[in-house]
């Protein structure tokens, strides 16, 4: 949110404040994509930046690991060899440097070198399978790899805003110089193209494409809401009246009311009022531009709206009542107009349980 952006960013906090940024408004928060295609930089991010944390996070485990291993194995196994060459005293990590050595050794040390590496082996093994270190290491080794793949295939993917470049930027600076410590160009002048993106940010929260709304429609906008609310309480309440009953009317009221949030949805954002009602009753074109203009559904409820103009169930419950048992189940009717309800309300910010009397104040200033 534009408050987490300090005045101040340094390198102190530079990678941070974006990762806090990135983190409140690159994703939807209903991971909403309908369209087909290569996954975009706002869903690879998350998930590389999870992956990139865990890294972390395994990384300062195996630090931890590998210093108690030393202290407690006395260093790394290796084998001392005494008198070799001009060298002096000589440590070797493996059997096959003693072999490669074994000219320069009597029997003796070499008998005892090989005895101690084996004896320095064995306590190293020991000490590791206790503390859990080479696992430490190898699921580093993996999120390392795994992290640098989803790093670099995010790196080649188009963006689509300056959010996603921000992203990309992120994800740039962090593979490369997490500490920020680089000083030969250009990164230098990439830690600040970053804070420019930041502030950029700051200085304004997601428009999702939006438009003011024209001078005397919010008061309109209210209305409309209002009469939706209307019809939705109408319409539980015909559901509520018996065990068994008539669903026609409880689905035509329903319906009624999906139209009148998607048209205060779409009248607040600048769409004209004539286009608006030109498009009754299709349900499905409303969800289309609404999502456009930043309105953000589930999956399941867009592509019900869908089905709800592609099956004509007004037009059924009006004049073909024969065909009744072809619409959806009601339930389904019932949970699509609650979350348009709570949806269009959130996205231009009116109270979800106005008081009876004064059903709807809007706080919008959009």
């Amino acid at each position: 949110m534009c408050e987490t952006v300090p005045r101040l960013i340094d390198r102190r906090n530079l990678l941070a404040v974006a990762s806090r940024l990135l983190n409140s408004r690159i994703e939807d928060p209903d991971g909403r994509r309908t369209e087909p295609g290569p996954t975009p930089v706002r869903e690879m991010w998350p998930k590389w930046y999870a992956l990139y944390q865990r890294q972390m996070k395994v990384t300062r485990l195996r630090e931890k690991l590998e210093k108690e291993l030393l202290e407690e194995a006395g260093g790394l196994p290796a084998a001392t060899l005494p008198s070799v060459g001009k060298d002096g005293v000589v440590k070797v990590h493996s059997f096959a440097d003693i072999n490669r050595m074994a000219t320069q050794l009597n029997a003796g040390d070499l008998s005892q070198a090989r005895a101690e590496l084996r004896r320095r082996r064995k306590r190293w093994k020991d000490a590791d399978q206790r503390l859990g270190y080479s696992a430490a290491l190898t699921l580093e080794q993996e999120l390392a790899e795994g992290a640098g793949i989803s790093g670099r295939v995010m790196g080649i993917t188009p963006p689509s805003s300056l959010m996603e470049v921000t992203a990309k930027l992120h994800c740039l600076i962090v593979m490369h110089d997490p500490g920020l410590k680089l000083e030969d160009a250009p990164w230098p002048e990439l830690r600040t193209m970053l804070k420019d993106l930041i502030r950029l940010a700051g200085k304004r929260r997601p428009t999702s494409g939006k438009r003011p709304t024209q001078p005397g429609k919010a008061a309109g906008v209210r209305s409309i809401l209002n009469l939706a609310t209307h019809y939705q309480d109408a319409a539980r309440k015909l559901g509520e009246g018996s065990s068994k009953p008539n669903q026609a009317p409880q689905r035509l009221l329903a319906l009624h009311a999906m139209e009148l949030y998607l048209n205060a949805f779409l009248l607040a954002k600048g769409v004209d009022a004539t286009m608006v009602g030109g498009f009754r009753p299709d349900l499905g074109e409303r969800t289309r531009i609404a999502t456009d203009a930043g309105l953000i559904l589930r999956k399941r409820t867009v592509a019900h709206l869908a089905t709800l103009s592609a099956s004509n169930e007004h037009h059924v419950i009006s004049h073909a009542p024969e065909l009744a048992s072809t619409l959806s189940q009601m339930n389904r009717v019932m949970a699509t107009v609650d979350e348009l309800s709570r949806k269009v309300r959130g996205a231009l910010r009116v109270d979800p349980t106005p008081p009876r009397g004064r059903r709807l104040e809007s706080t919008q200033k959009d």
